[in-house]
């Protein structure tokens, strides 16, 4: 049953640097360790580049329950705060307030859930399951604001089971009915499930923990191998699932069927590894070696890569020891070019902040020199700035009637109110 969860260019090195710092502080929560990664953290230079890198790997630890202690993790993010100020922090500091109201939200939702009479949609959905009944599928939600949380993909038209449909729409009653003006846009890419799964190996039933999309890929193979049992391919898949990133549906596929050992739940049968007219089981060629003895077949390799005309099937031979089994999805590396989108991104939210000092700057003092302006912006800002970058700024809030030349003396600025 599943369970969803539901502006100078920095150095290239700025990232990797960061990085490390991340994942030093990840790995080791404790205080006095964070007081030797914060001496480190005075001495970079690029802070809003850490803190990009920061935010997203801190949203990864608390929306997958894998920080190591949420009082550590808050006991840095104070630290943060008294080192760079109060802004720094704040989308951070957003998303603990988010994790905070989504428990609150789900202790109202069950006293809501548990007074809900059966519907309709419920009942229909209990019919279409395989389970006996829809009350062993349950769901946990999670609320996050837009503008605290990194930007993740979305799949619009992925087709959920009717057994989350319908919670679906009891949770999006719920809420709009309690929080009247505000609008859910569901993230299914950060969505977790428990999908309990029977083989014919093992006598006991397994539960694979999943995503959504993995989840889904599951499901195609509820009931069959496919309309003419020898498999589905990744196009067919695709249309079960609605999932069209075709790169990411490659990797969840590679996931539940190339993964370690104890993970393979489905068989990949690649399509030029097959004799013709065969179908999908692989008929070894056999032979006699020197000695006139038997040879034995040699195990095909199966290529790593998901071909359009390969075939996916349930893996009937699957067992394991475990009663519950971590089938974790092929996450994509981070390209040379994400990271120049990344640094792109900081780039363009260092333009807002050095418009942000200069006008602060020129409201309190109406009247101020060049040089003296450059000076103190680059004072306030927490990231390295060039004095032509800033004078670029200058032009465009000149532009923008934000401020003007003094007449009679151009290298003099004065606010316009």
């Amino acid at each position: 049953a599943p369970k969803p969860r539901a502006p100078p260019a920095t150095s290239s090195s700025s990232a990797p640097r960061a990085s490390l710092l991340v994942s030093a502080i990840a790995a080791d929560a404790s205080e006095s360790f964070q007081s030797e990664i914060l001496s480190l953290f005075r001495h970079v230079h690029s802070k809003d580049v850490f803190e990009a890198f920061y935010k997203r790997d801190l949203a990864k630890r608390l929306l997958t329950g894998r920080a190591v202690s949420t009082d550590m993790e808050r006991s840095f993010l104070s630290k943060l705060k008294a080192e760079c100020g109060a802004g720094y922090t704040s989308k951070m500091e957003g998303m603990f307030k988010d994790m905070e109201l989504s428990r609150d939200i789900m202790g109202s939702y069950a006293a809501y859930a548990s007074s809900w009479t059966a519907t309709s949609g419920l009942q229909n959905a209990a019919a279409d399951a395989s389970s006996p009944s829809v009350k062993v599928v349950d769901m946990d939600v999670q609320v996050l604001t837009t503008g605290y949380w990194p930007v993740y993909p979305k799949y619009p038209n992925i087709i959920l089971p009717s057994e989350l449909l319908a919670l679906r729409t009891k949770f999006e009653t719920y809420y709009n009915d309690k929080y009247q003006g505000r609008r859910i846009a569901w993230q299914y890419s950060l969505g977790n499930c428990i999908v309990k799964a029977t083989f014919p190996k093992s006598p006991a039933p397994k539960e694979l923990i999943v995503n959504v999309c993995q989840s889904l890929v599951l499901l195609c193979f509820r009931h069959d191998d496919g309309d003419d049992g020898l498999g589905l391919t990744l196009e067919e898949i695709q249309k079960r699932t609605g999932i069209e990133d075709r790169s990411e549906l490659e990797r969840v596929l590679q996931s539940l069927s190339m993964g370690r050992d104890g993970t393979r739940v489905l068989k990949k049968v690649d399509y030029d590894s097959l004799p013709t007219n065969t179908g999908p089981s692989l008929k070894a060629a056999t032979g006699k070696d020197g000695n006139g003895s038997p040879r034995k077949a040699k195990k095909p390799r199966v290529r790593r890569n998901v071909g359009p005309q390969d075939r996916f099937l349930f893996n009937a031979l699957f067992s394991s020891n475990q009663r519950r089994i971590r089938i974790t999805n092929i996450t994509m590396k981070e390209t040379s070019e994400e990271r120049t989108k990344t640094h792109e991104a900081v780039s363009k939210d260092r333009l807002y902040f050095i418009d942000a000092a200069v006008v602060r700057i020129m409201k309190a003092r109406k009247t101020i020199d060049h040089r003296m302006l450059i000076g103190e912006v680059l004072a306030q800002l927490k990231f390295p700035a060039a004095s032509a970058d800033i004078k670029k700024r200058i032009e465009s809030l000149i532009e923008r009637e934000y401020m003007e030349r003094v007449e009679g003396d151009i290298s003099k600025y004065k606010y316009l109110a």
